[in-house]
């Protein structure tokens, strides 16, 4: 069985077979152990990796498992095939990118037609005395950006769009 996880923004790839009485051969990426396991309680398991013991208790609700290993504590998010896909989908599509605070803009440094790159800046804001990179918050085009350089921006104001 082959199975795909994420470490944060990384993909990990994991199969397993049969390797014998109650083995598995477990791959991750091009390294393979041997793995057995013995149940304790319905949340605890000694698992034998290679000949080391590990403890391991799992604790799960619906929307994430909390794995303690020998006590080192590992949180592993659901989700399911359909959710990455809709995630992967919506990160190609357009988006709106909003300001959480007022601010005057000081700065544009692109214009609608423009090509980006994720984290491009898009324009500089000013606000609470500070002045703010906004970025593109994914590659595309500029679709529109709502202001120009002095405008003062309300909070939750679009401020641009990348598509």
């Amino acid at each position: 069985m082959n199975f795909l996880f994420w470490l944060g923004q990384k993909e990990v790839k994991v199969s397993l077979e049969a390797a014998g009485d109650n083995v598995l051969r477990v791959s991750v990426g091009d390294r393979s152990y041997d793995v057995s396991a013995e149940f304790i309680g319905q949340e605890e398991i000694l698992l034998n990796v290679d000949g080391r013991i590990f403890n391991v208790i799992v604790h799960s609700n619906s929307l994430s498992h909390s794995v303690f290993v020998n006590g080192r504590l590992f949180r592993v998010e659901k989700r399911s095939a359909l959710k990455i896909l809709r995630e992967d989908k919506g990160r190609q599509k357009k988006r709106d990118v909003r300001i959480s605070m007022p601010g005057r803009v000081v700065q544009v440094l692109a214009a609608p037609g423009d090509e980006v790159q994720e984290g491009q800046p898009i324009l500089v804001l000013e606000a609470m005395k500070m002045q703010n990179e906004i970025k593109a918050p994914q590659a595309g085009q500029i679709a529109r950006i709502c202001f120009r350089a002095g405008d003062y921006v309300e909070a939750s104001s679009v401020l641009f769009t990348v598509e």
